[in-house]
Formats: C-alpha cells, structure tokens, sequence
C-alpha cells in the first residue's frame, strides 16, 4: 500500500478524535487553542530531537509564518462558532479548506498540468464527492437556532477555511523536510495563541487534569498535522489535503456512537450518506493519483 494512503487514513483518525479529550471541558475554547498548540509544540521538539538537521532563524521564517496562519486560523474557528453555532461554522469552513488546498495543488503547484485531463476530471469529481460528504456529515445535527452575527461568523469561518487550507504552502516552498520545520511551525501557533489570550485577559491556567487534557488533544492534533503533511508529500497537495478532512466524518461517529449524542432519522441517513460519499471520494482521488 502506498505510504501516502497510510498516512492520510491515520491524519484522517487523529483529526476526526483530537477533540474528545477535551468533550465535557467548560473553559474557553480560545484557551483550549493556547493549550493545543502547547501539545504541537511539545510532539514538535520531540521529532525535531530524534530526526532534524540543524535550522538556522532564517531557514524558520517560513515555517513561523505557517503557523501564524495556522493560530490565526483556529481562533478566528471559535469566532465562527460563537457567531453561527459549530453547524454552520463547520458548514463553511470546511468546505472552504477542501476547496482553497485544492486550488493551491492545481494551480500554485502546478498538479492540474501535469495530472492529464482524465485524472484532473477525477480528481475535481473526487474533491466535489468529500466537499458533499462534509456538508451531509456536518448538516446532520440538529438546527442551532439564533445566529448572532451572521456577517461576522460567516468572514471568521471563512478566514479559517483560507488559512488552515494554505498554512502548509510556507512549509512546501521551505527546502527543508517536515521533520525539521514542524518545530518553528508550531513556535509560530504558540506565539499567535498566546498573544491573542493574553491581549483578551482571558484565564490561561486551569486545573492539571483539565491542562492535560487539552495537551492530549493538542498532541492528536499534533500528529494529524503533522501525518497531513506527510500526506500532501506522497500524495500531492491537491489530491492528499482535501482528503485527510474527512476527519469530520470520524469526529461525528465518535459523537453518536461512543458520546450517544441524540440524532433524528434524517441526520443517521445523512452521515450514512457522507460516509458512502468519503469513502467513494477517497478511491476517486486515489485513482488519480499520478
């Protein structure tokens, strides 16, 4: 099996389970993000110790600036979800990822000339298939009521989608591997988080047990990072990013089957149908592949 599969099968677990750590936690979600990137932080420096060459400051520019866009992204999420509800947000942004990494690998990195017209129609139809599948996954909970702004959750949603579908471009334009920029990647989430925390005053440290687990949580996210990127090397960006988010797909299962959170007969259909959708998705693309 190709390496790129693997790693896109276990990125697509790590993100569908990252947050289940942290389920019944009442504590910010701002804060939790500070916390989640404390646990990239800390996977980082443990990869950077057994496998990275050297770095110099300015060999980290890139990969800070990537995970700049990657802070700026996951905070502007829970603004989303504060303005639309996490249904709508999730509605928005996750289609956008999908859709903007797409557009990155076809167009900036120059896959959709050298796929051929057949695997590029493929490749379109399998990213198409997973954009549907996300919004029948996510659609399927129940409605949210009330949105608080609508224009301002929709443009926060949308920022994430934009960045958390370009944060890995800084990292690919970077000649060195992932081993060795997934440090300075994570030292810029850090910084971002904590800046933005501490200009709102919001109360950092909590409990052991509920510090530990958004640290849990952020070393699953970690590693769904980082298998990510792994994935976009051996499979390509276009084809492997907009894969591994079926992870959304994991994260609702986990919801009605483990966490028994209530669903009408209409939503059990539409994850039915997502999960046909991804999984047909995920061939499609596979047999794109180049």
């Amino acid at each position: 099996m190709n390496q790129g599969i693997i790693f896109a099968f276990l990125t697509i677990l790590l993100f569908g389970s990252w947050a289940v750590p942290t389920k019944t936690l009442k504590i910010d979600p701002q804060v939790q993000a500070f916390w989640l990137t404390i646990g990239h932080f800390l996977l980082s420096a443990v990869i950077f110790i057994f496998f990275a060459a050297p770095l110099t400051l300015n060999q980290s520019i890139l990969p800070l600036s990537a995970g700049i866009l990657w802070g700026l992204g996951i905070i502007s999420g829970y603004v989303g979800i504060r303005n639309l509800g996490i249904t709508r947000a999730l509605g928005t942004w996750m289609p956008t990822v999908i859709i903007v990494s797409a557009l990155w690998g076809l167009i900036f990195f120059g896959q959709a000339f050298t796929l051929g017209p057949w695997k590029l129609t493929l490749t379109i139809l399998g990213i198409v298939l997973l954009v549907i599948a996300a919004i029948s996954v996510i659609f399927s909970g129940k409605d949210e009521g009330k949105i608080k702004n609508l224009k301002f959750g929709v443009l926060a949603s949308l920022t994430l989608g934009l960045f958390h579908g370009s944060f890995f471009v800084p990292l690919r334009a970077s000649p060195l591997s992932i081993y060795t920029t997934f440090l300075p990647l994570t030292v810029g989430m850090v910084l971002t988080t904590f800046i933005i925390v501490s200009y709102k005053k919001l109360k950092i440290v909590h409990g052991p047990i509920e510090i530990g687990r958004m640290i849990l949580a952020g070393l699953i996210l970690g590693a769904g990072n980082y298998t990510a990127l792994l994935t976009t090397q051996y499979l390509g960006v276009a084809q492997g990013y907009p894969l591994t988010q079926a992870g959304i797909i994991v994260n609702t299962l986990w919801g009605v089957l483990v966490f028994k959170e209530a669903t009408t007969k209409k939503g059990k259909v539409l994850i039915a149908i997502g999960v046909a959708l991804a999984i047909l998705g995920a061939v499609v693309l596979n047999s794109a592949r180049v």
